[in-house]
């Protein structure tokens, strides 16, 4: 069964798919529609540009008796701590995008059950998010401690790959933990080198600098085991070089270096992107 699922700001959860509670169905704006300009030379015609438009999904909420009022309160209030993000879950996996919600239409609430129609307006496309480190070798059982959740592969030192079969241009965040002088990195997509960067000075022991094309704008910040941003490094970095990444489709590898270490521990946070899903 098909699940849909809602974060606000603070990162609250509400399942739209609570048979006891609410129900969202009737919904639209999976797919996507693509915006192209031609040129006519004689009876071809010459791709300007193209690109997809922004997604739209909606659909109408069905809740129960006998508390339906007071669900759709907590529902209309939970939705104005903006920006949301949906989850939207099928037999292949978690897929995600993020938004707003920018428009609810309810009607007199006399009947039973109470329904709404609902749109949420996205920011981003589909995208499900792979996450792959290489810690390079164990360092005493030391333990950070981090927001977000991640495992360890085993690959090459230095080097983390992930495979996207997607053929849409994804954001990713790449991760270096310090201490590291002077580090650097390389993308290649199928072992093609695509795009490099590096930063002209030290990420701390126990911080992290982290390469992120999945905000706009993109960033080069240095951050501490909390969380806590240390330094904003952009104007650090090597502006002859891409700096920033994003994946393609194929197998992408991203290796790292600094100047004070031939060890490093180093992670890619990928946000593969899809039209559709």
């Amino acid at each position: 069964m098909r699940t849909f699922r809602l974060y606000d700001f603070d990162g609250n959860r509400y399942n739209l798919t609570s048979k006891d509670h609410l129900f969202f169905y009737g919904v639209d704006g999976l797919g996507f529609n693509q915006e192209a300009k031609f040129q006519r030379i004689e009876d071809r015609f010459a791709l300007l540009e193209s690109y997809i438009r922004q997604g739209k999904v909606t659909g109408t909420i069905k809740f129960w008796q006998p508390d339906a009022e007071l669900q759709y309160f907590n529902f209309a209030q939970f939705c104005q701590n903006q920006p949301i993000m949906m989850d939207y879950n099928n037999n292949y996996g978690t897929y995600s995008r993020r938004g707003i919600i920018t428009e609810i239409k309810r009607s007199d609430g006399n009947g039973t059950p109470l329904e709404i129609e609902i749109e949420f307006s996205a920011t981003t496309p589909w995208f499900k998010t792979i996450s792959e480190y290489n810690e390079g070798q164990i360092t005493g059982g030391k333990v950070y401690d981090y927001t977000y959740d991640y495992t360890y592969s085993e690959s090459v030192i230095n080097t983390v790959s992930i495979d996207s079969d997607s053929y849409q241009s994804s954001p990713v965040r790449l991760v270096i933990f310090g201490e590291a002088v002077n580090p650097s990195w390389r993308h290649y997509i199928n072992n093609i080198l695509v795009s490099s960067g590096q930063i002209n000075g030290t990420v701390l022991a126990n911080n992290r600098l982290i390469i992120d094309t999945t905000t706009i704008p993109y960033s080069i910040k240095q951050f501490d085991a909390l969380g806590n941003l240390i330094s904003d490094m952009y104007q650090q970095s090597d502006f002859s070089t891409n700096r920033f990444v994003r994946f393609g489709h194929g197998t992408n590898t991203v290796t790292f270096s600094a100047d004070n270490t031939n060890v490093l521990n180093v992670g890619v946070e990928a946000e593969i992107e899809y039209a559709t899903i």
